[in-house]
């Protein structure tokens, strides 16, 4: 996806934990549980039967939501026949979260208001904030998440009223999930650990595991995979002790997806596969759709179109069986987006519309606007710009009703691509200019550039068409001057000498000729022009792809520690007095994290800047390289002793080289932190020098991980954005190694790797001599 474009290439499905999930624990035992109740109905009085059939319809959840509403609907007969006002209230909610889980949202609010209405009648206090509860979900389910916090603050705040611990952690838990959503990551944070520190006084592992899950999900979406993947792993051990399978599921599932983020595809297929594994052995077939759809995005990365749809229609199957409305439409839409990457364009419309049809029924406003921009990219491929136009206009008003920015910014691109294919400058300058003001301020600079870049490619392209039809016009001027006087010259000497007709003719024949000639020419100089702006117009276009590309491999690394710095810097501002010494000892470590990577992703930004703008002022001069090696890598020194590795400087002394120090100091720099990057505790990292070739060979070589032969090629390319993890989880761009290369070429050198995977290492570069 592109920086600041949400692009909806297929939905992934994360494993939500519903109130019902506990049961899935015990699946097997539901069964002679549900036979015994049946049994038990036939021999209990009226009143007793509202709880029996209440427990029945809680119990079907996982197995036929038809046969819970039947039981839910028989509960609320026997109430009403009875005046029970607890059994109405009870059964109401049963039947509003059928009505929740088959997506029928109206129907359950509804329900869920009946359900209100009788408990607060009997002022059941513990009952209201259960139905608040189940309120705040179902608007959480819609993405109305401003709403969704209203109802849990009710429900929080009935809880710490009555002393309930267990329910306020809870609620505390479900705010934090909340705030998740809205990307209020501090406020998540925050809420969680209040959720922990309870759940831990309670010693309630089941909720302890669960909020590390949580936690986890906060580091990984600052992109702070290793401790992300630190709590996930916490969470594990829990869930392993418990043989909680459901728990090993879900874990499994968020760390495929962290190695999907990662791209390392293979590792996400095996933990996804762990997940799938354990829904099949609980026949859990709600989660077997969701590990399907993640094993399908998996292939979809891959290209391995085939792949992807065989598993989004096996979730597809799933979902239509249990008749789950936002599974079926989910699995219908990443359908339609495989068919637009293969051509299949007739059937991506099918599979678009039904996912649309539904979300209609459904009134998902969110996933309707999705639909509708993902139907406007079908059109932009059909090159259906007037269609596209009508698709996009109709995603922006629901979009600007439910302020769903990441479809605001998909949609004003989608119009800027339209525009700009149209050639269309001035429509396109508008549109990119509402997509940039929608991006947060981090990326102002950014988008900046490109709307300047437009104004002057807009400016420029009116200047030289311009300019282009007053070079013709003088040309034509001048023709027409030239064809008056030879015309002059004609008559002139026809009346003067009839006998000079032969001369005159002969004469006008070759003045034609001349003409004729002059005129090939300047078409042929017009053709020449002509191709000069074209090979200009697709090196520009080049460019702008290089640099977009480049942008989209420092967006994410950029916002997110710059998010995470100034949201826990501000807590430890402003509330460094109610804080825990635990609690601030992780917001420093976020911290100095998050503003160690900044520095590092800056300073190679600014270099890399520099050299595409051909500011670096190049000061060759002799220079003793290994004096230059021992200045570069004396920052290096620190984390290179962290990890126990001995830096090697086998340069002679007397070692000379002509280039700039500055270029050559930055060279070494970062392929001495790469190699420590990737060196395993207690390696060794060679630095040596030789004269090959009349020019000085130097090499950086290590024993660590290695780089697999497929890789090789990506390393100083930007269009692959290639990035992996050290042997301590170490974050990096993948833009060290590019701005080494540009720089090496800025000194007349060259670069390049040879690599043995799982064994080390050896980096090459040339200077002169």
């Amino acid at each position: 996806m592109q920086s600041l474009m949400v692009n909806y290439r297929y939905i992934l499905a994360f494993l939500i934990v519903l109130v019902l999930s506990q049961n899935s624990i015990v699946a097997q035992n539901n069964r002679q549980i549900i036979d015994s109740l049946v049994l038990e109905l036939k021999i209990v009085p009226e009143n007793e039967k509202i709880e029996i059939l209440n427990e029945l319809s809680k119990l079907y959840w996982n197995y036929s939501l038809d046969s819970s509403f039947y039981y839910a609907n028989e509960a609320l007969s026997i109430a009403h026949i009875i005046q029970d006002k607890v059994g109405l209230s009870n059964s109401y909610n049963r039947i509003a979260n059928v009505y929740f889980f088959q997506g029928q949202y109206e129907k359950a609010m509804e329900f869920y208001q009946k359900s209100l209405t009788a408990r607060k009648e009997t002022n059941d206090q513990v009952g209201i904030a259960n139905v608040y509860n189940n309120m705040a979900m179902l608007y959480s389910n819609q993405g109305e998440h401003e709403k969704a916090l209203e109802f849990y603050t009710k429900a929080l705040n009935i809880s710490i009223s009555l002393i309930d611990k267990f329910n306020t952690a809870s609620y505390y838990s479900s705010i934090g999930t909340t705030y998740l959503e809205l990307n209020n990551y501090k406020k998540s944070l925050e809420y969680y650990l209040k959720s922990l520190e309870i759940s831990k006084e309670l010693d309630e592992e089941e909720a302890i595991a669960s909020l590390y899950r949580s936690i986890g999900n906060v580091y990984s979406e600052i992109t702070s995979y290793e401790a992300a993947l630190n709590y996930y792993l916490d969470a594990l051990e829990i869930y392993k002790k418990l043989n909680n399978q459901p728990g090993l599921s879900a874990m499994y599932n968020n760390i495929g997806i962290i190695y999907q983020n990662f791209k390392e595809n293979d590792k996400a297929l095996v933990y996804f596969q762990k997940s799938l594994d354990i829904e099949i052995n609980l026949d859990n077939e709600a989660g077997q759709s969701t590990a399907y759809n993640n094993i399908g995005t998996v292939h979809d990365d891959l290209g391995n179109k085939s792949k992807a749809l065989e598993y989004y229609n096996k979730s597809l199957e799933i979902d239509k069986k249990f008749n789950s409305e936002e599974g079926i439409s989910t699995a219908l839409n990443n359908i339609g987006l495989i068919h637009i990457d293969i051509g299949d364009y007739k059937k991506a419309y099918s599979f678009l519309n039904q996912s649309l049809e539904i979300n209609k029924k459904r009134k998902d406003n969110f996933s309707i606007a999705n639909n509708y921009n993902n139907l406007a990219k079908l059109s932009i491929r059909q090159k259906k710009y007037t269609e596209a136009k009508n698709y996009l206009s109709t995603s922006i008003a629901i979009s600007q009703q439910i302020d769903a920015k990441e479809l605001l910014i998909e949609a004003y691109d989608f119009l800027y691509i339209i525009y700009s294919e149209e050639n269309n400058f001035q429509k396109a300058l508008e549109y990119f200019k509402l997509y940039a003001e929608m991006n947060d301020s981090i990326f102002s600079k950014e988008a900046n550039n490109r709307i300047a870049e437009m104004s002057i490619k807009y400016e420029t392209e009116n200047i030289e068409s311009e300019n282009e039809l007053l070079r013709k016009n003088n040309e034509i001027h001048l023709l027409q001057l030239k064809r008056q006087k030879n015309l002059q010259r004609y008559w002139i000497a026809f009346t003067i000498l009839i006998l000079a007709l032969t001369i005159l003719g002969f004469s006008q024949v070759r003045l034609k000729k001349k003409t004729n000639d002059l005129l090939e020419s300047k078409n042929n100089q017009l053709k020449d022009a002509n191709n000069r702006l074209s090979s200009s117009e697709k090196n520009l276009k080049e460019l702008n792809a290089t640099k977009d590309k480049f942008f989209s491999i420092i967006a994410h690394d950029l916002k997110n520690p710059f998010q995470a710095l100034l949201g826990f810097s501000e807590t430890l501002y402003t509330r460094h007095n109610e804080l825990s010494g635990n609690e601030i000892k992780e917001y420093s470590k976020i911290i100095y994290e998050s503003s160690q990577n900044l520095f590092n992703l800056l300073g190679n930004l600014l270099q890399w800047s520099k050299s595409q703008l051909g500011s670096i002022k190049m000061a060759p001069e002799k220079l003793n390289l290994s004096n230059i090696l021992e200045e570069a890598t004396s920052l290096l020194t620190l984390p290179a002793e962290k990890k126990n590795i001995k830096l090697r400087n086998n340069i002679p002394y007397n070692f000379t080289v002509f280039a700039d120090k500055h270029i050559v100091s930055t060279v070494l720099r970062n392929l001495v932190s790469n190699a420590i990057k990737f060196t395993n505790e207690g390696g060794e990292i060679s630095i040596s020098s030789e004269i090959k070739n009349n020019e000085a060979l130097i090499s950086v070589v290590d024993n660590g991980l290695g780089i697999k032969p497929e890789n090789l090629d990506k390393l100083f390319k930007i269009d692959y954005s290639y990035s992996t993890k050290g042997t301590n989880n170490e974050q990096g761009t993948g833009l060290g190694l590019i701005l080494c290369k540009e720089l090496v070429e800025e000194n007349n050198g060259k670069i390049w790797c040879e690599s043995t995977y799982g064994k080390g290492s050896t980096f090459y570069f040339t200077l002169p001599i």
